[in-house]
C-alpha cells in the first residue's frame, strides 16, 4: 500500500495541470461511444446539439454533444445564449454508462461507482443546466459558477444571467475554484471529494462486479489474491484508502482504518475538518 500511495503522489503531481484526469482516463473508457454516433453528431446544426442536450440520456451522449459544440460553435454566440437559457432547466436524467466519470455528487448520491480513476466533471452532467453550463465553460474558458445536485433556482438563475451578461459583452467577473494550497493530489482535495471517497468504500454489489471482471480478464484470477500483487489494482478500494491516506497526512497505510473506520471518522468529524495549507491535508480541530 505504501508503494500505491507513492505512485498516486506521482500521478497526482504530473496531472496536476491535465484538465481534472485523476491517474488515467481516455475517450475509449467512455461506455457505448462509437465512431458512426461520432460522426453523425458532428453534422448537427447548433438547433439540433440544443435539443439533443436536453435529451441526453448517456455519458456517452453528453460527451459527443460537448465535443461537437467544441469543435462545430465556440464562435457562435446564438447557440452560446441558447445553452445559458438552459441553466435554469433542472430536468434530471439518470446517465448511464458512467465508467470512469467522476461527479463527486452523484458518487455520494450512488448514481456513480467510483472506479478509482477517471475524468473529474465539476458540474452535474444529470442535469440539463449542469450539461448546459458545462459545454458553455468548454466553448468559453471562462467559469461564472457551478450546478450541483443542490442548486437552488435562485442560484441557476444567478449563473444564467452572468452568462447571458458575458454573452453581451460584459464585463463579469469569474468565480474562482477554492484550492487546497499543496494538496498532494488536488483532484481528491475537495471537501466532496473526501466524502464521496468514504462514501465509495461501503459495500456495493456493483464494486465488487467490476473487482472480480478485471481480476479474471486481466489475470485470470477467480478472487484476490493474499500477497501483495497488481491484481490488487482491480479494486477500487486500493485507490480509495490511498486517496484516504493522504488527505488525512498519515505516513503509511493503516490497515485497522477499514471501511468503518472512516464512515465513523467522517460522521464524527466532517464539521471539525480544516485544511493545513503547511501540511497539505485536513486536520481534525
Amino acid at each position: 500500500m505504501k508503494k500505491v500511495i507513492l505512485i498516486l503522489l506521482l500521478l497526482g503531481v504530473n496531472n496536476a495541470f491535465s484538465q481534472r484526469i485523476l491517474v488515467s482516463w481516455s475517450q475509449r473508457n467512455i461506455e457505448g461511444l462509437t465512431k458512426e454516433e461520432y460522426d453523425e453528431v458532428q453534422k448537427l446544426s447548433s438547433e439540433q446539439l440544443t435539443d439533443k442536450n436536453v435529451k441526453d440520456a448517456s455519458w456517452a451522449d453528453v460527451f459527443l454533444t460537448l465535443n461537437a459544440s467544441v469543435n462545430n460553435y465556440s464562435k457562435d454566440k446564438i447557440y452560446l445564449r441558447r445553452l445559458a437559457n438552459q441553466i435554469t432547466n433542472r430536468s434530471e436524467t439518470k446517465l448511464t454508462g458512467t465508467s470512469r466519470l467522476i461527479i463527486w455528487d452523484r458518487i455520494i448520491s450512488n448514481d456513480i461507482l467510483f472506479e478509482g480513476k477517471g475524468l473529474v466533471i465539476d458540474n452535474d452532467l444529470f442535469q440539463v443546466a449542469g450539461r448546459a453550463n458545462e459545454i458553455l465553460q468548454n466553448l468559453t474558458g471562462k467559469k461564472f459558477g457551478y450546478v450541483t445536485p443542490k442548486s437552488a433556482a435562485s442560484e441557476l438563475a444567478e449563473i444564467k444571467g452572468r452568462w447571458l451578461d458575458y454573452l453581451s459583452d460584459k464585463q463579469i467577473e469569474e468565480v474562482k475554484s477554492p484550492a487546497q494550497v499543496n494538496a498532494k493530489i488536488p483532484e481528491v482535495s475537495s471537501m466532496q471529494a473526501f466524502h464521496a471517497l468514504v462514501v465509495s468504500l461501503n459495500d456495493n454489489s456493483k464494486k465488487s462486479e467490476l473487482t472480480k471482471g478485471c481480476l479474471k480478464t486481466m489475470y485470470n484470477l477467480d478472487t484476490m489474491p493474499v500477497e501483495n500483487s497488481s491484481a490488487m489494482y482491480c479494486n477500487p478500494d486500493t485507490y480509495t484508502f490511498a486517496y484516504l491516506t493522504t488527505l488525512v497526512g498519515d505516513e503509511k497505510f493503516d490497515k485497522n482504518k477499514d471501511a468503518k473506520w472512516w464512515n465513523d471518522f467522517w460522521n464524527r468529524n466532517q464539521s471539525k475538518l480544516k485544511w493545513n495549507s503547511a501540511r497539505g491535508c485536513y486536520e481534525v480541530e
